[in-house]
């Protein structure tokens, strides 16, 4: 009780849920309390060194299925009451719900478990951005919380979230887990290794569990969390986590099955060395922008914050093409810029709508307050943009079936397993666009045999040729140079990453046919 007391004592006049002071953040990196919770399987299989860097890949795991790794490594002993049945009755009333969020959490689960085993805490943890968030970085609450794991703009900056308007930390996925768990430390250390009130205090803040707990104490009734006067909601949060951890652990036991993950990383971090157009960054790596952007859903701009971090996410398969193209990238091709001069009768939203981006975007490029602009003035577009030839008073209806014709219209029959994520990616398209072209919501699950229609992107005609390599010349400026993808030159002529090109070396390129 003497470390909770000093705590508290140094909290009194800080608020309930705001952290103050840096020494309270450093709490966070301890060695997790003892707790009697904890049962004695504490992460021995699958532990692994530092995660968020280019060691990340554990190759010693013990099982191909990601579900079965977090399940082995569930830790905390709960006796089974009638709050968590009732929570757990629920999930299996709506047997898509998980499968929701596994869809969603697919791209980022395994990154978010290599860190909670890195740190030896309980695999429990995974299951708080299934009940914050359900996987959806996107996600906003009423009270402004933001990302998997629902941080309020002050408990963010706390924890070193950084915002601005080309970056929100908050949807970093890797920020915002380090944020986490460094937060929940924090809180388990607050309430001397009691990982119940931890879980509360992350849903109601620590204030409000400490002053139930001070309420009991005075009235002589016990002080454990079932026994706690607190919020209805933060009544039924510490449940939920119980039993969605419950169900993942025994799901043969309970009849739910769930999406195989494969026990491996779907992203890897990529160093860029400074800002990077994520339009550069996609061509570099030989696949789709939207690609990029959706699993990098802090970037605001579509470029990285000139402050950084200097880092991306990019899918596993792509990540070495990517760093041997940034290594020969020049510096001033690394963001696209470009102004307009407004002319008479312009509007914001006809430019917007003609540079293909939108008003907002427009006024947070230019830290436009109103609508109003003034003939001759400058504004700079954002990088995402791409001019439009299409009339202002395009329809809706009109501009899909422009985006559509130049893509090929085909029909994929669902197989066990599949999720919006998994399709879009065969297809190279992004799984929001998929939703629309089906009707479906973007979260939505997928029974085997359902049929959906799919656009991909019509492929033209391709010459051949035989290009010889110059002095000077390497495999991302040739393929700058005829526009095509650094890893499609290296497939078409058997050519590793490691490998050096040689003056009058012979390559075979296949380029568009423009004739």
């Amino acid at each position: 009780m003497k470390a909770r007391t000093a705590l508290l004592a140094a909290l009194v006049l800080s608020g309930c849920q705001n952290l103050s002071h840096q020494d309270d953040r450093a709490l966070a990196v301890l060695e997790p309390i003892k707790s009697s919770q904890v049962n004695k399987k504490a992460h021995k299989k699958y532990a692994s060194g530092m995660l968020f860097g280019d060691d990340q890949i554990d190759e010693t795991s013990s099982t191909d299925n990601l579900w079965v790794r977090i399940s082995d490594d569930m830790q905390l002993d709960t006796t089974d009451n009638e709050r968590i049945r009732k929570q757990r009755e629920w999930l299996l009333r709506n047997d898509n719900h998980l499968a929701t969020i596994a869809s969603r959490a697919e791209p980022y689960l395994y990154l978010i478990v290599e860190e909670i085993e890195r740190r030896g805490l309980p695999m429990e943890l995974v299951t708080i951005p299934m009940i914050e968030s359900m996987f959806d970085p996107h996600a906003r609450s009423r009270s402004n919380a933001v990302g998997l794991w629902q941080f309020v703009p002050a408990t963010g900056k706390n924890f070193g979230l950084r915002r601005d308007n080309w970056y929100d930390g908050r949807r970093d996925v890797l920020a915002s887990t380090s944020a986490a768990l460094d937060y929940i430390q924090y809180l388990n250390r607050f309430f001397d290794g009691d990982w119940l009130q931890t879980l509360a205090a992350y849903n109601a803040g620590e204030g409000r569990v400490r002053n139930a707990i001070q309420r009991n104490q005075r009235a002589g009734r016990p002080t454990d969390y079932w026994s706690l006067d607190l919020p209805r909601e933060t009544q039924m949060y510490v449940p939920k986590i119980l039993a969605m951890a419950d169900m993942i652990s025994n799901a043969d036991k309970y009849n739910v099955t769930l999406p195989v993950l494969a026990n491996e990383p779907k992203l890897r971090v990529v160093n860029t060395g400074g800002q990077l157009d994520l339009n550069v960054a996609a061509q570099l790596a030989g696949l789709r922008t939207a690609q990029l952007k959706e699993v990098n859903p802090a970037l605001s701009r579509g470029v990285t914050s000139p402050k950084g971090p200097y880092r991306l996410l990019v899918p596993v398969e792509y990540a070495d093409t990517l760093e041997l193209a940034l290594a020969d990238l020049p510096k001033n091709e690394r963001v696209r810029t470009r102004t307009y001069q407004v002319a008479s009768g312009d509007t914001l939203s006809r430019i917007a709508q003609n540079q293909g981006v939108s008003v907002a975007e427009l006024k947070l490029a230019n830290n436009l307050r109103s609508n109003n602009l003034r003939r001759g003035q400058q504004l700079a577009i954002p990088a995402n943009g791409q001019p439009s030839k299409a009339l202002t008073n395009t329809t809706k209806p009109q501009q899909l079936a422009s985006r559509t014709r130049s893509k090929a219209k085909v029909q994929y029959q669902v197989r066990s397993g599949d999720n919006l994520w998994s399709i879009s990616q065969v297809h190279g398209i992004s799984h929001n666009e998929l939703a629309k072209w089906n009707g479906l919501k973007a979260n939505a699950s997928l029974k085997p045999g359902m049929k959906l229609v799919v656009y991909s992107p019509k492929r033209k005609s391709n010459q051949s040729m035989v290009y010889q390599v110059k002095r000077g010349d390497s495999i991302s400026s040739i393929a700058a140079r005829f526009q095509v993808a650094i890893n499609d030159v290296m497939r078409w002529n058997q050519l590793d990453k490691t490998d050096y090109l040689k003056p009058g070396q012979e390559l075979t390129l296949f380029v568009k046919n423009n004739s």
